[in-house]
C-alpha cells in the first residue's frame, strides 16, 4: 500500500473518531491486556473477545484477525501485549500498537481506526500507543521519492465516544512527535549517496523553509572548517575531492516567540558520518554494511529541531549543530601517528581512524562550551553512533554519561524516567576520573591521543571522557551529557528508531501540556 508518511495532519487524514461502527474505516484495532489488568473494553467487544480466548488462546500471543459486526468494516485485530510485570515500560504498549497496525495493513486494512484505552499504569500509555502505531506506517524516504505517491492513509483515533481536548492533545502531540521521528528516520536511514553531507543540507533547509522560528546557519567553505574545525577536517579530508562528499558543519537555531520566557538553553551537537569506511584503519569482516547509519546522532538533533519548529516551547532555546562528514578512503586519508591541533588549542595524536566520530564533533563541542557562557542555564549534549562498545554493554539501549555538572541534578536518572515513559530505554554510566585521564598524551608534545589502542575496557566512557577534555568543559561549570546512541539508533534490517528524540522532547517540556 503506498502511504505519504509527512503528510500526518489532524482532521485531514487523520481523525479522532467517538464512532466504532463508523462507515469512515475498514478495520479496528484493539490492544489486549492482560486479563489480570482487567482493562474496560468497548461495549459488545468484551464478550466477543471472551469467546475467541476460550478458541485460541493464542490471541495473547500474536495479532490475530477477526470478524466482527460490532467494528467498522467487520474486522478486528487483536494486539496483544502479552504479560506485563513490574520491569515492563511504556514500551510493551507502543510494540503491541506497532505490531497490531502492521497486521492490520497486512490484512488489506487501508483505513484503520485504532482504539486508545486509557491505562491508569501508563502515564503517557495513550500517546505512546499512537506513536506505536503510526510507527508501523512509515516507508523509508527513497521509497516514496522513487513511487512519487500521493495517497493518503486514513486513520483513526478512539478514546471514548464523546470528544475531548485532552485526548486532542495528546493527538496533536503524537503527530508533531511522528513528523519529527519521520525527518529523523529519513536523514538517517537515507542510503550514503540519497544523504551525502550535501544532500542533507538541502533536505534540512527545505524541511524548515518558511518556518519563522527556525534559522540556518551552513558553514561549507573548506578554509573555515579547517580553521575552526580542524578535527573534522581531517576525518573528512580523502572526501574533499567530492563536492557532495566534503564535510558541512549545519547550526539549526530554535528561538522562542517570547525571549523574556526562555529559562534553558539546550546545544545539542550530532554526529553526521554519513559513511564511514573506517578510512585508513579500515573495517573488514563485512563490517561497513550499516554504516550509512553513523549519522544517526545529527539526524536525531535535527528531529528533536523539528518537533521544536512544530510544538513552539516558549521556555526554551535550542541551538543544534550536524557535524556532517565522510570517513573515505584514498590517498588524503587521515592517519595513526598525525598530530593534530584542535581548536580548543589541545594537540591530539590520531592513534585509530576509524575513532572518527569523537573528531567530527570535538570543535563544535568546544564552540558550544564558549557560547554556553553568554546562555541561560546551557546544557550541551552530544548524540552520537560512537561506540560498538556502548551496544555491547547495553544492547538497544542509549548509554548516557553526564559530567560533574549534569550528575550534579541527575540528569540522566529524568532522561532515564522520561524514557521509560516514552518507549526508548536509556542505561545510566558513569565518567570517572579514569576516563579523562586514559585519553592524556603518551607521547612528548602529545596533550590527548584519539583513543587508547590499549585500553581494555570502559570504551564507551572513556570517549565521553576525551570530548570532555578536548572540547575544554573539563573545569567548566557547564552540564554536559553524552548519549552515545550505537545500540538504539536501529541498524539494517530494522527502519531507524529516531531515538532519543521522543525522550529528549519529554524531559524538555517540549509537548503540549
Amino acid at each position: 500500500m503506498a502511504v505519504s508518511t509527512q503528510e500526518f495532519k489532524l482532521y485531514e487524514n487523520v481523525f479522532i473518531e467517538t464512532n466504532l461502527l463508523s462507515p469512515d474505516y475498514d478495520g479496528v484495532i484493539v490492544i489486549l491486556y492482560p486479563e489480570e489488568m482487567n482493562v474496560g473494553l468497548p461495549r459488545h467487544i468484551g464478550s466477543l473477545i471472551d469467546n475467541v480466548s476460550k478458541l485460541d488462546k493464542h490471541i495473547h500471543k500474536v495479532p490475530t484477525v477477526w470478524n466482527c459486526d460490532y467494528v467498522s468494516g467487520g474486522r478486528l485485530i487483536l494486539a496483544p501485549t502479552g504479560k506485563i510485570t513490574p520491569y515492563h515500560d511504556a514500551k510493551v504498549i507502543k510494540e503491541a500498537a506497532r505490531k497490531g497496525m502492521a497486521r492490520a495493513l497486512d490484512a488489506g486494512v487501508k483505513k484503520p481506526l485504532l482504539v486508545v484505552e486509557n491505562i491508569v499504569d501508563f502515564p503517557d500509555g495513550q500517546l505512546v500507543c499512537i506513536l506505536g502505531a503510526l510507527e508501523a506506517l512509515y516507508l523509508p524516504l527513497q521509497i516514496r521519492e522513487r513511487k512519487k505517491t500521493k495517497d493518503i492513509i486514513r486513520v483513526g483515533f478512539h478514546a471514548e465516544e464523546k470528544r475531548s481536548e485532552a485526548f486532542e492533545k495528546i493527538v496533536r502531540n503524537a503527530i508533531a512527535l511522528e513528523r519529527s521521528r519521520i525527518f529523523t528516520r529519513d536523514i538517517a536511514g537515507g542510503d550514503p549517496e540519497r544523504m551525502a553531507p550535501g544532500n542533507i543540507v538541502e533536505f534540512v533547509k527545505k524541511s524548515f523553509a518558511d518556518v519563522s522560528n527556525i534559522t540556518i546557519n551552513v558553514i561549507d567553505n573548506e578554509e573555515v572548517i579547517a580553521e575552526d574545525y580542524p578535527l573534522l577536517a581531517a576525518v573528512s579530508r580523502a572526501a574533499s575531492s567530492v563536492e557532495r562528499h566534503k564535510a558541512r558543519v549545519v547550526e539549526i537555531v530554535y528561538n522562542s516567540s517570547d525571549p523574556n520566557r526562555v529559562t534553558d538553553t539546550l546545544m545539542l551537537v550530532g554526529k553526521g558520518v554519513t559513511y564511514d569506511t573506517g578510512g585508513a584503519d579500515i573495517k573488514i569482516s563485512c563490517k561497513m554494511t550499516g554504516m550509512s547509519r553513523d549519522k544517526s546522532g545529527a539526524a536525531a538533533v535535527a528531529g528533536f529541531l523539528k518537533a521544536c519548529s512544530i510544538l513552539k516551547p516558549p521556555h526554551l532555546k535550542v541551538i543544534g549543530v550536524l557535524c556532517l562528514c565522510r570517513n573515505s578512503i584514498g590517498e588524503e586519508s587521515y592517519v595513526s601517528d598525525e598530530l593534530l591541533v584542535s581548536k580548543s588549542g589541545k594537540t591530539v595524536r590520531v592513534t585509530n581512524t576509524d575513532a572518527e566520530g569523537r573528531f567530527a564533533m570535538a570543535d563544535s563541542v568546544f564552540k558550544m562550551g564558549e557560547l554556553a557562557v553568554n546562555e541561560l542555564n546551557p546544557h550541551i549534549y552530544t548524540i552520537a553512533t560512537l561506540t560498538g562498545h556502548a551496544k555491547a554493554c547495553y544492547g538497544n539501549y542509549t548509554a548516557a554519561m553526564d559530567n560533574h555538572s549534569a550528575r550534579a541534578t541527575n540528569h540522566a536518572s529524568k532522561l532515564q524516567f522520561s524514557g521509560s515513559r516514552m518507549a526508548e530505554g536509556f542505561e545510566i554510566s558513569t565518567v570517572r576520573a579514569i576516563d579523562l585521564a586514559v585519553n592524556i598524551g603518551k607521547c612528548k608534545g602529545d596533550d590527548l591521543v584519539q583513543v587508547d589502542m590499549d585500553a581494555k575496557g570502559r570504551n564507551h566512557q572513556l570517549a565521553a571522557g576525551f570530548l570532555i577534555k578536548v572540547g575544554g568543559l573539563e573545569d567548566k561549570n557547564v552540564k554536559y551529557t553524552h548519549l552515545d546512541i550505537a545500540g538504539s539508533a536501529g541498524m539494517p534490517p530494522e527502519e531507524p528508531t529516531a531515538e532519543p528524540v521522543l525522550s529528549l522532547c519529554h524531559l524538555h517540556k517540549v509537548l503540549l501540556s
